[in-house]
């Protein structure tokens, strides 16, 4: 579910039915520019070095694009790129060079989140608070996500933040953005809108969540406007949420997708349902960034979703989420706990028994029924057996917290079936390849010549894919980052 706790507007637990049922709802869109009541909630703090030259020694190296883990060397950061990837004591120690010791650890490449929000708000929607960028950017850092792909951002600010990261005067992990999402007229999120917000409100919400496009002449003119925007890429919401609601006909999904391809840009779907990922696809999307997460995947149509070569982000963790909440306290692992306080982490429950799903009731049950029976790992495996490229991302919204999630997803792609060195790949080498539209990025790998996006975990991550998260050091564009937990400072 692309859209994340943005701007409720109301904090109190006391407050009336109505409220809270408007929570609820805007736990379910982008809303980026309305009155939140909550404080800022202490997060971690990462600095960059101002060192230039790295030696990182004596560690395992994991060559994701062979899945090779080699022991004992020594690797030379300089300039931000891997210099050098020796064997461990052949040579000198690099004049001036920031050593690293790496023994019983492996270097991986930094982690990307395929379905990653920068403006959002990991809170409980009862709870309210403004969107906190700069949080959640330090989150991802932390977490050793170096890069994010964020599929949805209608705040009007992705672009330049994104800017502002590439020129280094924003610490933040190396952002592509996909800016406004496009959705059919009434369609999800514009369809929770108008169940929940006063209309004296609704008419400023609805423009901040999504573009409406009801003709292939809209669409046509939006994809231009993205271009104008110079986004990264294209963003169509086919899925229906509430179950009801409208969904973006295929001519006018495809009117954008080719246009916007005509301009450069390539468009990514958010689908819910096989038929909704069968109408994307043929529309021309290079891209699924949710998985099939409302139903199982009729045996019949895998290989036909395996035919159209298109990447699946499967997202089940965001989804999982929101079935939890509805059995009993949210267990923290172990890195969340590094980044968000006790007293945030347990804010989850209980539920408000003011708190009142309304419209989203229906979709809320097929949630926790898809969730019981594992019907979303369950579409992954059969997916990946099938040939799919599975991309890794977390959805990052109201209990999915920022790079965290991440790492929770990739648990839920090692229970379908990958192994952890493929699951690894579908945070790293896979996405860039997929953002940069080339078999040989410049990122997503431990090799000489590469952008020196690194983490240093704890332990072996080929058989333990929880090693991922046992992070010693992170490196991005070749600094080293210092990285205090939220209550270390």
């Amino acid at each position: 579910m692309n859209h994340a706790t943005h701007d409720p507007m109301q904090c109190s637990r006391g407050r009336s039915t109505r409220a809270l049922r408007l929570l609820q709802a805007l736990c379910a869109v982008t809303l980026l520019a309305a009155v939140g009541c909550a404080t800022a909630v202490p997060g971690p703090h990462v600095t960059p070095a101002s060192a230039e030259v790295l030696w990182i020694t004596d560690v395992a190296v994991l060559d994701v694009a062979t899945g090779r883990r080699t022991g004992f060397r020594d690797v030379t950061v300089r300039d931000g790129k891997i210099a050098a990837i020796d064997a461990a004591g052949r040579g000198r120690a690099p004049g001036g060079a920031t050593r690293i010791a790496g023994a019983g650890a492996t270097l991986i490449p930094g982690l990307v989140d395929m379905h990653g929000h920068i403006n959002s708000n990991p809170a409980p929607p009862w709870e309210g608070g403004f969107p906190d960028p700069e949080a959640m950017m330090a989150g991802y850092l932390y977490t050793g996500v170096t890069t994010v792909f964020d599929p949805g951002d209608g705040s009007g600010s992705a672009v330049s933040r994104r800017e502002a990261v590439a020129r280094g005067t924003q610490v933040g992990p190396q952002i592509f953005t996909a800016g406004p999402v496009h959705t059919a007229p009434d369609g999800h999120p514009v369809a929770l809108v108008r169940a929940f917000v006063p209309g004296w409100l609704a008419w400023y919400v609805e423009p901040r969540v999504a573009v409406q496009l009801a003709t292939v002449e809209e669409a046509r003119d939006a994809a231009l406007d993205i271009a104008d925007a110079e986004v990264d890429f294209g963003k169509i919401v086919i899925d229906a949420i509430p179950l009801d609601a409208p969904r973006l006909a295929r001519d006018v999904a495809a009117a954008f997708v080719t246009e916007a391809e005509s301009k450069g840009i390539r468009t990514v779907a958010h689908i819910g349902t096989t038929e909704d990922a069968i109408d994307a696809a043929e529309a021309g999307v290079a891209a699924w960034v949710h998985g099939v997460y409302k139903e199982r995947i009729p045996d019949t149509e895998i290989a036909r979703l395996a035919g159209y070569g298109i990447p699946m982000v499967a997202t089940t963790e965001v989804f999982d989420n929101y079935a939890r909440l509805r059995l009993g306290p949210r267990e923290a692992i172990a890195i969340e706990r590094e980044i968000a306080t006790a007293e945030r982490l347990a804010s989850f429950y209980p539920i408000p028994a003011e708190f009142q799903a309304g419209a989203l009731d229906s979709w809320q049950e097929l949630n926790l029924e898809a969730y019981q029976q594992r019907v979303r790992v369950d579409n992954v495996r059969r997916l990946h057996r099938a040939g799919v490229t599975i991309l890794a991302g977390s959805d990052t919204q109201s209990g999915v917290f920022p790079g965290a999630g991440l790492h929770r997803e990739l648990a839920h792609l090692v229970e379908a079936g990958l192994t952890p060195t493929e699951a690894i790949r579908a945070a790293t080498l896979g996405p860039a390849q997929f953002l940069e539209d080339t078999d040989a990025p410049s990122f997503g790998n431990v090799a000489v010549g590469q952008r020196a996006d690194l983490v240093l975990v704890a332990g072996d991550p080929t058989t333990d894919i929880g090693a991922v998260s046992r992070i010693r050091e992170v490196i991005q564009a070749g600094r080293l980052l210092e990285r205090v937990a939220v209550g270390a400072r």
